[in-house]
């Protein structure tokens, strides 16, 4: 079903630029190519961000029938608790709220439903590229810059870092573009003067909470109306600021996406209703609730007299380091297996910096003889950088 859609995605926009990255163009009937000459998939393909490989896995696990499994090119193999469903195209492995590594199993249809509604909200156009700039394993960037292209012939022009410099170069490229980013991006941005004058029809902001102060100082000093964007990795897109003017609370984060229902459920936890809720995960706790097109979140909230969607918490466990989800299990896992620690426990602690949102603190006991510098270079070749706690505290 996905396979077909590509397909005919492809013939649609065969010559027409589908990857853009360093000067060099891949159409869409390269990459069509490029799939159907990938070897056969006989079981679930793992897809790694950093290379044009990436899409075509994609694309290859499609036409085989198998799941593909998206993560950043430098993470560690994902590990499921059980294989993928019958029918299932799509595998989100992902930290999640609680801060527990999980697979989060997705059908064709569900996979479709999200990318057909991200379109539709943010009025995605071929004819307007998408910047690539966020990751693509992780959900956001997935159904908001990898399935436009593959379903709707959105194109993507890839950012090998947000540098502003780098960012200002691609905007001198392009007449107009769509920007999806995160709060520590914006900002960076926003500081560097590269926002004033860009051409962008679009610019959202997910993944970390956007202070009102950044959303206004930009929409002062650049007349760009940055809009808070809300989603998760079960269910995709669930709502987003309308609003022309920048929010006057920063627990706004906008009006439900057309096609899905927003309740407040169990404990004051966001209830979701829609077509793109995934069928489930790889290892079920006792808490959750996803499945059947419903999924109860972990974040807090409630519903205003308008109709927006408001946050004002969370019950879970992972990290959030500038709009990236860490989790703590999977740090004191790393730290532990370098044979260097006694003990260890990893938490969030907030950040000075309002667009990182958290940094990761680590509480070590360290073996005899071993010293902090000694655990910092060995957890630099198990863990990502965003992942290496920025806090230590040897404890007796």
């Amino acid at each position: 079903m996905l396979y077909l859609r590509w397909l005919e995605t492809s013939r649609r926009f065969a010559t027409r630029p589908a990857i853009m990255e360093d000067g060099n163009v891949l159409t869409f009937s390269d990459l069509a190519a490029a799939a159907s000459q990938a070897p056969p998939a006989h079981g679930p393909i793992i897809a790694r961000t950093g290379s044009m490989a990436f899409f075509v896995e994609i694309l290859r696990a499609w036409r085989d029938g198998q799941a593909v499994i998206p993560v950043e090119r430098d993470a560690l193999e994902p590990t499921l608790h059980c294989p993928p469903p019958t029918g299932v195209s799509l595998v989100k492995y992902t930290p999640g709220a609680a801060g527990i590594p999980r697979g989060i199993f997705f059908t064709a249809a569900q996979v479709m439903a999200d990318g057909d509604r991200i379109v539709d909200a943010m009025q995605l156009r071929p004819e307007i590229p998408n910047l690539g700039v966020i990751s693509l394993a992780h959900s956001y960037g997935f159904s908001n810059v990898v399935l436009p292209l593959l379903l709707h012939g959105v194109p993507i022009h890839l950012a090998p870092v947000p540098f502003p410099r780098v960012i200002e170069e691609i905007f001198k490229q392009h007449p107009v573009l769509v920007v999806a980013a995160v709060p520590s991006m914006w900002r960076a941005w926003h500081r560097a003067g590269i926002l004033k004058g860009a051409p962008l029809s679009l610019a959202l902001s997910a993944g970390a909470p956007l202070a009102l102060a950044l959303e206004s100082e930009v929409f002062a000093a650049a007349g760009l109306k940055i809009r808070n964007f809300y989603g998760s990795s079960e269910c995709g897109g669930i709502s987003m600021d309308l609003s022309d003017a920048p929010r006057t609370s920063a627990s706004d984060v906008g009006t439900p996406l057309s096609g899905v229902d927003v309740r407040v459920g169990h404990q004051g936890r966001l209830l979701i209703f829609s077509s793109s809720v995934a069928m489930g995960y790889d290892s079920p706790r006792a808490d959750d609730l996803l499945g059947n097109g419903e999924y109860l979140t972990r974040d807090v909230g409630f519903i205003d007299p308008v109709g927006k969607v408001n946050l004002t918490g969370s019950l879970g466990g992972a990290i959030n380091v500038a709009g990236r989800k860490v989790s703590p299990a999977k740090v004191e896992a790393a730290l532990s297996g370098t044979g260097l620690v006694r003990s260890v426990r990893v938490y969030g602690v907030p950040s000075r910096d309002a667009e990182r949102c958290e940094e990761i603190a680590a509480e070590i006991v360290l073996r005899d003889a071993v010293s902090l510098e000694a655990l910092k270079s060995a957890a630099c070749e198990k863990l990502q950088n965003w992942e290496i706690p920025r806090h230590w505290k040897i404890c007796e």
